[in-house]
């Protein structure tokens, strides 16, 4: 932990312990809780930990992944969730992502992204999939690598994931086990393309601080604007992008709705993109709209 403006290391946390995910005993993520209490690291050894960041004591350990049964470490870490903000989630390299509150120290709910039927039905998702020489096993992408809570002014018990598979999944906690509400796929048609929209996997999840609206950046270098009310793909913004990976994203919201993007790309470069979001929302409802008067032609005409 450092003191930004005096680059000054002010606290070391140790007690990751070594995963068999790859990465030994690794932090994958790092934050502090919303009140800045509590430090909270996720880890490739498959836990979520939570620290006191003036002692460095290590005050409590979430098992989210079994290293003995499942193996694979976390990926990615986000809190502030739930309608006291003491939620946090954690996306795993098992396809799944855990929920904990922190202050009840206790697992709340288990989301799984990752479905290995639906995945097989579209040729292994966004991601596509790996078969060995032999042409015998399929190896399906379903790594969770990025997730977000819904901000209170949207809706509290709402959460994203996104995977490896280039799906983004909306869940609603309410009930606390987590229920899916949509699955926010690019339609065949969406990008002009035929067949699946290989967008390989999502690498980051930002919401819209007042509005349903989630951007979610992806491995073919595009940001996709979702609306998380239906799953309703709403713009894409590529910016002549050349297939390059985004590794990060930031996104600044202007109160006229327009939303500036800020993208770090594999190939060394930073794109800048701006998004219009209440304008791409009200195109999206109205093509909506449309679609619906069409079918509803088709069914009365003789």
């Amino acid at each position: 932990m450092y003191h930004t403006p005096t680059s000054r290391c002010l606290q070391v946390f140790v007690g990751h312990e070594s995963g068999d995910g790859g990465g030994g005993g690794g932090v994958s993520a790092g934050t502090f809780t919303p009140d800045g209490r509590f430090a909270l690291t996720s880890g490739m050894d498959g836990t979520l930990r939570l620290w006191a960041p003036k002692t460095g004591v290590c005050k409590h350990v979430f098992r989210l992944i079994d290293q003995e049964s499942e193996g694979g470490g976390l990926t990615c870490l986000a809190a502030g969730g739930g309608p006291d903000g003491q939620l946090a989630i954690a996306g795993g390299e098992d396809g799944n992502a855990g929920v904990v509150h922190l202050k009840g120290k206790k697992v709340v709910a288990k989301l799984a992204h990752f479905d290995g039927s639906a995945a097989a039905a579209q040729g292994g998702g966004g991601g596509g999939m790996d078969v060995d020489e032999g042409g015998d096993d399929v190896v399906l992408p379903r790594s969770v690598e990025a997730v977000a809570f819904a901000p209170p002014s949207v809706n509290c018990h709402w959460a994203a994931t996104g995977g490896v598979d280039g799906t983004v999944k909306v869940w609603d906690l309410t009930h606390g086990s987590g229920q899916l509400r949509h699955a926010c796929r690019p339609p065949a048609s969406a990008e002009g393309e035929g067949g699946n929209v290989d967008t390989g996997g999502v690498t980051a999840l930002r919401w819209h601080p007042s509005m349903a609206v989630l951007l979610a950046s992806y491995a073919d270098g595009a940001v996709r604007v979702w609306d998380a009310r239906d799953g309703t793909l709403v713009d894409v913004l590529t910016g002549g992008h050349d297939g390059s990976m985004i590794n990060g994203m930031d996104v600044q919201f202007a109160a006229d709705g327009k939303a500036i993007v800020v993208t770090a790309v594999d190939d060394g470069s930073v794109k800048v993109f701006e998004s219009d979001v209440g304008v791409a929302m009200e195109r999206a409802a109205e093509e909506r709209r449309a679609q619906l008067q069409e079918a509803e032609q088709q069914k009365v005409a003789p």
